[in-house]
């Protein structure tokens, strides 16, 4: 571990000097300035933005005289981004800043300068088209705007979380085209997010652009931390639906998710809000924001607080505190360093899992119709069995721009996460008290340089270093079976991405190649009989992926064509590598991993089409995917020992995969500026090459319904709003444990109808600076009675709340 203290003080000795560089740059002194006009006539009073192509982070706004004329002074060599809006009479309310429409330029910049760009915004544009322009960062891990990705991409803006009163990220991702979100027995219980007919551990979970995943989880992903992510403080959640290792590296094989934090505005603003509600709830959050003049210093903070007191049976007690904040510090004009802080706290009692009822069949090998009371038992009370768990995130990004062409990042990330589960004697069937705690800690560091040389083309590159270590302590009431295991691995990773772009942006294009190296450590044990200890270990195989898109816009028809490819990887976890158990019967440890397991590796692609209509305010999608799974890690009943480390009950190996593929078909329609709709269809065909239930010769990946149909609609008059959020599947299949026959057997249940009504009014107080917003939210509308898994889902419910805004 050496090594790595050397590797960061050189890392932080190499910020101080790029500070020191930005400090004694000098200015340049170039000028941009032009016309706006609005149907050939100078539009005054319009917003105009610059933002350094390379650095779209970094803007600078000013606005039209009365004349129409801009002016921007003092700017550095480069490249520059112009965007030009002009607000109509009829905002939608929330969105205040936001472009309604606008044109879009490009400027190019030498020493000392003078350069003229007129925009030019047509008033069909003006009146006719209510959409955001915005930058998405997650197609390429460069900002692009949304008409210029050659990837399928999801975005869900903090507009519509209030709109639709969401308060937890799982909630958020159920109108995802291609995602099947599922949570086993309501608020703070096990979370999971299959992409695209793939598994739990297929899906990345990224704050701001770094990886999060809990190194003590069996699979070394988000999963176990999903149901503690609240809506405290966030901007907005890109979604990147597909391939995307070699940009985000290990389990991005299905879908990427990237939780944006908001950064901080001029002045002071914040909100205090309060819900309470059926199932025993209630909701505190807090948030406040302030930015200096001259944006050279900001922070933002934000506490939330949710409990639900009954739960679904009235005893299924949940919380979670959730504390963010970030700070902005422009200490030079080239300079800009963001340290964020993310902490989570949580508690739920948990049930015992569904079982069989009855006399089950004597073969497991057919598929049982699920009829609760009948032939399953849903999941029980057990008023002993609880876990706390909890993360701690700090992050520092640092971004030094040499030119405005040529831009160094490098970010240092410390995630330390806890999970301790304890269980008594009581509850249904046979149980010993025990208690366990998992501990993971993953340190990230990486550098970047983002090259820029021609207006068309960025060049990226760089090198991350990670860190992972799994600590697994387990008791027992008379101490007999105490044992503490811990492990690490860590690995380093070398990466290059281009993104090109020819024919005024018509024609798009990215490529990317990730290589990643690892290393292990000799694992430790709290006993002396530790297996692995006598094996030579050897540096696991390397992992390769390369990836790459594109996309043609049809400017006549508004028609965009785009296909992307590329393979994915999953590093193996910890315990994978060096799971155990220890035996009190035997008074030994019982391995269950294998230090040499390859990365899992999958092949994936996809083709679209997505068409504009009616001046860009509906826009149509439709796409095909294949994801196949060359090699996967499963668990084998029988399999051989790992050098002189024997494994009786079975272990970890490389196994053979499956395959999934489909169609994601959506909508997006502004029919009015105060009407929104959003509709999508899924089709999902996954199967595994091997059966997932032994003795049962299905091959239907489990949990995957083929039919997924989604439908979000909004509407506004004036300060009222009213949303509609339907999420509808067809029957799928599950396993079912039955402690009677000690076998597993595979269960169809019924899909979910799930419908969310939300209502709510917003009272504008003293000009406009502050606001008061009640809101109120009916949840399954209908009162459908669905499982997830065998485990009971909450009845129709309702909550109401107040907002308090400046």
């Amino acid at each position: 571990m050496g090594g790595k203290g050397e590797t960061v003080k050189l890392l932080f000795s190499a910020l101080l000097a790029l500070i020191f560089c930005a400090g004694i740059s000098a200015q340049t002194g170039a000028t941009v300035t032009g016309t706006v006009f609005l149907d050939g006539q100078p539009a005054g009073d319009a917003v105009v933005q610059l933002t350094t192509s390379s650095n779209p982070t970094r803007t600078i706004t000013t606005r039209t005289d009365s004349n129409g004329v801009y002016r921007f002074e003092n700017l550095e060599p480069g490249t520059y981004q112009l965007w030009a809006e002009k607000r109509g009479p009829e905002d939608r309310p929330g969105l205040v800043g936001a472009a309604l429409g606008g044109a879009f330029g490009t400027v190019t910049v030498k020493v000392g300068q003078l350069k003229t760009i007129d925009l030019k915004l047509t008033l069909a544009v003006y009146e006719s088209s209510f959409r955001i322009r915005e930058f998405v960062t997650i197609a390429a891990d460069s900002n692009q705007f949304a008409e210029q990705i050659s990837k399928s991409i999801s975005v869900i803006g903090a507009q519509e979380m209030r709109d639709r009163a969401d308060f937890s990220l799982v909630e958020t991702l159920r109108s995802v085209p291609g995602f099947r979100v599922q949570q086993l027995g309501g608020f703070g219980r096990t979370a999971s997010i299959k992409s695209r007919g793939l598994r739990n551990q297929d899906t990345a979970v990224l704050i701001d652009g770094i990886r999060f995943r809990d190194a003590s989880s069996i699979s070394g992903d988000a999963s176990a931390f999903l149901s503690d992510f609240t809506l405290t403080s966030v901007s907005k959640i890109e979604v990147l639906r597909g391939s995307g290792s070699s940009l985000y590296g290990t389990n991005a094989i299905g879908g990427t998710i990237d939780f944006q934090t908001p950064r901080p505005q001029k002045d002071w603003h914040g909100s205090l809000s309060g819900a309470f509600g059926g199932l025993g709830l209630g909701r505190f959050r807090g948030n406040i924001s302030k930015g200096m003049i001259g944006g050279k210093f900001g922070f933002t903070a934000g506490l939330s607080r949710t409990a639900y007191t009954k739960g679904i049976d009235g005893d299924d007690r949940a919380d979670n505190t959730n504390f963010q904040t970030r700070v902005e510090f422009n200490p030079f004009s080239k300079t800009s360093i963001s340290a964020r802080l993310f902490a989570s706290d949580a508690y739920v009692k948990l049930n015992n899992g569904p079982d069989t009822f009855g006399t089950p069949p004597n073969s497991n090998a057919g598929i049982l119709f699920a009829n609760p009371g009948i032939n399953f038992l849903a999941d029980a009370n057990d008023p002993d069995n609880r876990q706390r768990s909890n993360f701690y995130n700090g992050q520092v990004v640092l971004t030094q721009a040499f030119t405005s062409d040529f831009i160094f990042e490098a970010f240092y990330s410390g995630l330390s996460t806890e999970r301790r589960n304890e269980n008594g004697p009581l509850g249904t069937g046979f149980q010993s008290a025990s208690k366990s705690v998992f501990e993971g800690a993953v340190q990230t560091a990486g550098a970047k340089f983002k090259w820029t040389p021609t207006r068309s083309n960025t060049l990226s590159f760089g090198y991350e270093f990670e860190s992972e270590r799994f600590r697994n302590d387990g008791f027992t009431p008379g101490g007999t079976g105490n044992f503490s295991t811990t492990a690490k691995q860590s690995g380093s990773a070398v990466f290059v991405q281009d993104l090109a772009s020819f024919f005024d942006g018509r024609l798009q294009l990215a490529g990317g190649f990730r290589t990643q190296f690892f290393d292990l450590d000799v694992p430790s044990f709290s006993r002396a009989n530790g297996p692995y200890q006598r094996i030579e270990l050897q540096r696991p195989p390397t992992a390769y992926t390369v990836d790459g898109s594109v996309s043609y816009y049809f400017e006549t028809s508004k028609t965009k064509l785009r296909a992307h490819i590329g393979n994915g990887y999953r590093v193996p976890s910890l315990y994978e590598r060096f799971g155990t158990f220890f035996s009190s019967f035997s008074s030994a440890f019982v391995a269950l991993g294998d230090p040499g397991l390859e990365p899992e590796k999958t092949l994936a692609f996809d083709v679209g089409i997505e068409q504009r209509a009616i001046k860009d305010r509906a826009v149509f999608s439709a796409v095909y995917f294949y994801t196949r799974l060359d090699r996967t890690i499963g668990f084998g009943n029988e399999v051989p020992n790992i050098g002189t480390t024997t494994r009786p009950f079975g272990g970890y190996v490389n196994t053979k995969g499956g395959i999934a593929r489909g169609g994601e078909f959506s909508a997006d329609i502004k029919a009015t500026r105060s009407t929104d709709i959003a509709a999508s269809y899924t089709f999902t065909n996954s199967d595994q090459r091997v059966p997932q239930v032994t003795g049962n010769p299905s091959i239907e990946t489990l949990g995957i319904p083929a039919h997924q149909f989604t439908v979000v609609a909004t509407q506004r008059y004036k300060d009222f709003w009213v949303n509609f959020d339907l999420l509808a599947t067809s029957n799928y299949l599950a396993p079912i444990f039955s402690n009677s026959t000690f076998r597993t057997y595979v269960f169809q249940f019924k899909g979910n109808r799930r419908a969310d009504l939300t209502a709510g009014y917003t009272f504008k107080v003293r000009n406009d600076k502050m606001s008061l917003r009640l809101f109120g939210t009916a949840e399954n509308l209908f009162d459908h009675e669905y499982y997830e898994n065998g485990f009971r889902t909450a009845g129709r419910n309702g909550r109401i709340g107040l907002s308090f805004g400046f």
